[in-house]
């Protein structure tokens, strides 16, 4: 196999690795985070303890 062939299949390797690994992160990557609480429960406490601005 001479320099330009094994050069095109490595280039080409790599990029479905980095497809297929950006797939995997969008599918599987975000279901182990942690909710974190938003402004808008922040202010609907403060709504309710008649302090809302």
């Amino acid at each position: 196999m001479n320099c330009r062939k094994y050069r095109a299949c490595l280039v080409g390797v790599l990029a479905i690795a980095l497809i297929c690994g950006a797939l995997l992160y969008l599918k599987y990557g975000r279901e182990g985070e942690t909710p974190v609480d938003g402004v808008l429960v922040e202010r609907n406490s403060t709504w309710e303890a008649g302090t809302a601005a």
